[in-house]
């Protein structure tokens, strides 16, 4: 007894600590410091920019993947909605799924109360599972509260083995190697830090558009074996190895195609009510208007589980059809004949200035009519 009278104030201490740190992260102490090219990096970064501006003024949001970072002129997005008296900002970053696209429009719009739409710019290859890995917490967490664990939780399931998933828990935690990583390099991390602000000295931009020059015509688009046995050259060497590294994925290709088959594929009726209840939470003025990026052919045909476009359609066209949504399905969008596709994309997977014009230009009129100015719905 007498032990534990000295014991459990020290304990009670240590974990007082533990919280007010843990708290102090959440608040976000540790954005400041953190790598600015990381997952948790690239959306501090937007974090910042919309706390730099106005954010009552945001009227229209574009979230994405990397897919729509490269596949969309947001520049030109931008210019359309103010030439018609509107701001448009996109808040897209390379690896967000769903769980990180729910937190960036929810954290948004807690700040922006006139934020009336939002474009969410996803592909094909987001319906498989709930979730798309631990990776994502890194972006989740500079968006999220103590109130979001159970949501990220959903998508990234706490595994005891998995140093990863406790970042679902902690903020701290999910840090850990960051903060690691400053402690070993820290001369590294301060001209990172200052390379950084010099880049950005101006502000973030929210309408800035990522554009590449460079197709894929020089390799065989007719499978991803072609490809991997094309001789290398300095001209294709990126696609030929994003191709050699697609070769197993490619030998074990999933077939969604009985996916009303609950006893052959059991979590897609998982995904399919987290996905359709997520899209119907929005409530934004207006529907949401939702875009199926385009996919290359042969990622479809040898990546993508058979009948992957059939099962993404039901999960999304009864949204479409009760007016929760607008749906767009550019998928085959670049399907032209004698692999001319090949020459709007960079890799097997982003479009490159090309394909982003192309599908800019489809896409303006249909944000004029659905979202600037089509009056309120909901």
């Amino acid at each position: 007894m007498i032990a534990l009278r000295f014991i459990m104030p020290r304990v009670a201490c240590i974990l007082a600590i533990v919280l007010s740190v843990e708290a102090a992260f959440r608040l976000g102490l540790w954005e400041s410091f953190a790598k600015p090219d990381s997952n948790a990096g690239m959306a501090i970064r937007v974090k910042q920019a919309i706390n730099a501006i106005d954010a009552k003024s945001i009227d229209f949001l574009t979230v994405g993947d990397s897919r729509a970072v490269y596949g969309i002129d947001h520049e030109r997005v931008a210019a359309l909605a103010k030439s018609l008296g509107f701001t448009h900002i996109n808040a897209s970053i390379p690896g967000m799924h769903w769980m990180s696209t729910d937190l960036m429009i929810r954290w948004i719009r807690s700040r922006a109360p006139n934020l009336k739409g939002v474009l969410i710019a996803t592909n094909l290859t987001n319906f498989s599972y709930i979730g798309n890995g631990d990776y994502e917490l890194g972006i989740a967490t500079p968006l999220a509260s103590i109130a979001d664990t159970t949501w990220m939780q959903s998508h990234v399931p706490f595994e005891q083995k998995n140093l990863a998933t406790y970042g679902g828990y902690s903020a701290l935690f999910q840090y850990r190697e960051d903060i690691a990583d400053f402690v070993k390099h820290p001369v590294l991390r301060v001209a990172q830090l200052s390379r950084h602000r010099q880049a950005y000295a101006g502000g973030v931009s929210l309408t800035q558009t990522q554009r590449v020059q460079t197709n894929i015509c020089s390799v065989p688009s007719t499978s991803i074996k072609a490809c991997a046995e094309t001789p290398r050259s300095a001209e294709n060497s990126a696609v030929i190895g994003q191709c050699k590294s697609l070769l197993a994925q490619s030998a074990n290709q999933l077939d969604f195609r009985e996916f009303n088959n609950a006893a052959k594929w059991p979590h897609l009726a998982g995904v399919k009510k987290i996905r359709q209840a997520q899209l119907r939470s929005l409530t934004l003025a207006k529907p949401a208007v939702v875009v199926l990026m385009p996919v290359p052919k042969v990622w479809r045909e040898e990546l993508l589980p058979k009948g992957a476009e059939d099962w993404v359609l039901s999960v999304l066209a009864p949204l479409a059809d009760e007016g929760i949504i607008e749906l767009h399905n550019f998928t085959h969008f670049f399907d032209l004949p004698d692999g001319a596709e090949c020459g709007a994309f960079w890799d097997l997977y982003h479009q490159n200035e090309v394909g982003q014009q192309k599908l800019t230009a489809a896409l303006l009129p249909i944000l004029e009519r659905q979202m600037y100015l089509r009056g309120p719905t909901k």
